[in-house]
């Protein structure tokens, strides 16, 4: 018997997070939701962000369908994407309901995120609380929408608008223009525009509180002219990406170099040179991704930034997605001060194990170090762990780039191998250690081992996308675990019985995500007493049978799970038939019943399409409109974007799997990683 008031105030105790906000509410409403302990957690909320206060899909989707929460007025954000192939777009709920608590609001990206836009600029004056909002790839489509929100009294109430991000490109098309007319001062700390944009805002004296912005320039003129606004000397952080030129050749789905834009280096070029940054202390740059490689500003462009002085006042420092190498990185970390930088993320810039030795001397202050997607090899790896001081670290990501399912898409690996992850264990720089990610980097069965038997008080681990292929011996307890990803890591049966061997006392979430787990894997899973403290289980693209499916949940050990992934990808030769449904058991509230989002199905992750809902049409539709259907099956069942295989078609899967190949094809990306690391230290390929 849990005592959910209890577990509430294990919540509130832990670690912030959106999966750990569901938790809460799921807690809260199963002690019955009392007064008491509902406005005792309000209170306790309030030193969380709000952002992780967040009301996800399936809930939209269930407030859609009729059905509300009970945590809604504990909710200060709205999550309209659910990451799932085949779902629904979500409208913007009505913000005297449910939502009216809200105060960020993430719009999404492209048409479903205009869409909700235009709502909320006819909606605007109805959400009283609201203090930021976000949305990314607004087209010239949406110009006469974005015209009226820049002339709404409400815009004056926020605290963050952001209409553009560092992250965007240019390339198919503008952006529409937001150009308010003169007034009284609004409250807005942070914006995200185009540089033209900004420089208006920025002259026309409404934001004086202004210290944080995003912002893309297209072209010379452009970064002249907002270099020339005063109050950048007012920011403290800034994003900017230069989208002044592009190319957009690249060799197909191998590693390379990247391409340089001459225009973004000289844009970037006059724009450190001439721009008051004196109050900086985050700076980030941001390319653009282009295959296996990247596009943007090259060493001309990095070097403007290190001549213009602004490194060594920066705390935080991200350059990701620019095609620099060694030289380039080498400048940029002796211009950084040691002694005041906190965070650093140098992603997807080509650095190899030659920039780890401009890493000289201590980092008292470094807690966060993000050096993903490089073509760092063991040695970089061990050098790092043991000739460079970092004392503060929290936080290291040294993987791969991890593209699109193992179906479709390939890594970019970062061949760090067992014997770069090993060193970690004994290192004097992991002693705070709490997160690390090594996805994509070779990782075998004896680095997974060395990791999680070291004692490292790690609360997540991410070891995808690796060619593990057997689970380790001996890994009795996982300590302070508290989500583990091990998504395609070539396990079987044999793996998932020896992995629930072990205890882990901290674990709230496991991806087991393209895996090879059966039946005898699922009743393993079903036995494993950490299933019933488990929030998440991921279980895409799983190959068990329909008795291992009803053992899992007959067992009903899963009280706590919120989110159960069963979909599959429609090149499973092991996936459902689209005319077989699903057994009873697995969607029964009995079975698992703390869900709040259950996914379910075949979906095809190329075309991002849905072919199947986990029930032949006719069962589907009965069940969406059965008031005795659960009610998260039911929002989820209507809320698909379905492309349906009809009852005349072919009603097998497709049979492309990935794992009869998936060792040697891991082997084959790892030495084509070492070689291209290779003609990067010794100059070739750029």
């Amino acid at each position: 018997m849990i005592d959910y008031r209890a577990e509430a105030e294990r919540v509130l105790d832990g670690p912030p997070g959106k999966l750990a906000f569901r938790a809460l509410c799921a807690a809260l409403h199963r002690a019955g939701n009392p007064e008491d302990l509902v406005s005792h957690a309000d209170q306790r909320l309030a030193a969380w962000p709000d952002p992780v206060r967040e009301a996800p899909w399936s809930w939209l989707a269930a407030l859609d369908s009729g059905v509300s929460k009970p945590g809604w007025r504990l909710v200060r954000s709205l999550g309209f994407r659910s990451a799932r192939a085949g779902t629904a777009a979500l409208a913007l709920p009505d913000p005297r309901t449910e939502a009216h608590g809200v105060t960020h609001l993430d719009l999404g990206w492209y048409g479903p995120g205009g869409g909700r836009l235009a709502t909320l600029v006819d909606t605007m004056d109805q959400w009283d609380n609201l203090r930021s909002v976000k949305i990314a790839g607004l087209s010239p489509l949406y110009t006469e929408i974005v015209a009226r929100l820049a002339e709404h009294p409400a815009v004056a109430r926020l605290e963050s608008l952001t209409l553009a991000t560092a992250q965007e490109d240019l390339f198919q098309f503008d952006k529409p223009r937001f150009r308010p007319s003169a007034g009284q001062p609004w409250r807005l700390r942070h914006v995200g525009l185009r540089a033209l944009d900004l420089a208006h805002l920025m002259r026309s004296d409404l934001v004086p509180d202004l210290r944080s912005a995003e912002v893309l320039v297209a072209s010379l003129d452009e970064a002249r002219e907002l270099a020339e606004c005063p109050g950048l000397a007012r920011l403290d952080r800034l994003a900017i990406g230069f989208r002044c030129g592009w190319n957009k050749s690249h060799p197909g789905w191998t590693p390379f170099f990247g391409n340089v834009i001459e225009e973004d280096d000289e844009a970037c070029e006059e724009f450190f040179a001439r721009a008051d940054l004196t109050g900086l202390r985050t700076l980030e740059v941001q390319g653009t991704a282009l295959g296996l490689g990247r596009e943007g500003l090259g060493a001309r462009g990095a070097a403007a930034i290190a001549a213009s002085g602004v490194l060594r006042r920066l705390t935080s420092l991200t350059l990701e997605l620019l095609p620099l190498g060694d030289a380039a990185l080498t400048g940029i970390i002796a211009g950084i001060d040691h002694s005041l930088i906190e965070q650093l993320t140098l992603a997807d810039v080509v650095a190899t194990d030659v920039t780890i030795s401009a890493f000289a001397g201590p980092f008292p202050r470094l807690r966060h170090l993000d050096l993903r997607g490089n073509c760092l090899g063991a040695n970089g790896a061990q050098r790092l762990a043991t000739e460079v001081r970092l004392p503060a670290l929290e936080y290291l990501d040294l993987s791969g780039r991890v593209v699109g399912s193992p179906y479709y898409g390939r890594p970019s690996i970062q061949a760090i191998g067992d014997a770069g992850a090993a060193t970690w264990v004994s290192s004097p720089n992991a002693t705070k250690l709490t997160t690390l990610k090594l996805a994509a980097t070779g990782l075998g069965a004896n680095g997974l081992a060395a990791l999680m038997s070291s004692g490292l008080r790690l609360e997540n681990l991410d070891v995808s996308r690796n060619p593990v292929d057997a689970w380790p011996e001996s890994l009795d307890n996982w300590g302070t675990l508290r989500t583990l990803n091990l998504t395609e890591c070539g396990l079987g049966d044999d793996d998932i019985e020896a992995m629930t061997a072990a205890t882990a006392p901290d674990l709230r979430s496991i991806s087991l995500a393209y895996n090879s787990i059966r039946s005898r894997g699922a009743r393993a899973l079903a036995a494993w007493k950490v299933l019933p403290q488990l929030w998440e289980l991921d279980l895409h693209d799983h190959i068990i049978g329909d008795d291992g499916l009803i053992d899992l949940a007959v067992s009903q050990a899963a009280q706590q799970l919120l989110e159960l992934g069963l979909e599959q990808d429609c090149w499973n030769p092991n996936a459902r038939r689209y005319d077989t449904p699903l057994p009873p058991e697995v969607v029964a509230q009995e079975s698992f019943p703390n869900l709040d989002a259950m996914f379910l199905g075949v979906v095809d992750g190329y075309h991002g399409a849905r072919y199947s809902s986990g029930f032949p049409p006719r069962i589907r539709e009965d069940l969406a409109n059965a008031p005795t259907t659960r009610p998260e099956l039911r929002a989820f069942l209507n809320h698909l974007d379905m492309d349906e295989i009809g009852e005349d078609s072919e009603t097998k899967p497709r049979d492309n799997d990935f794992r009869p190949n998936r060792t040697a094809r891991h082997a084959e990306r790892i030495e084509e990683a070492k070689s291209f690391a290779h003609r990067m230290m010794t100059g070739g390929d750029r």
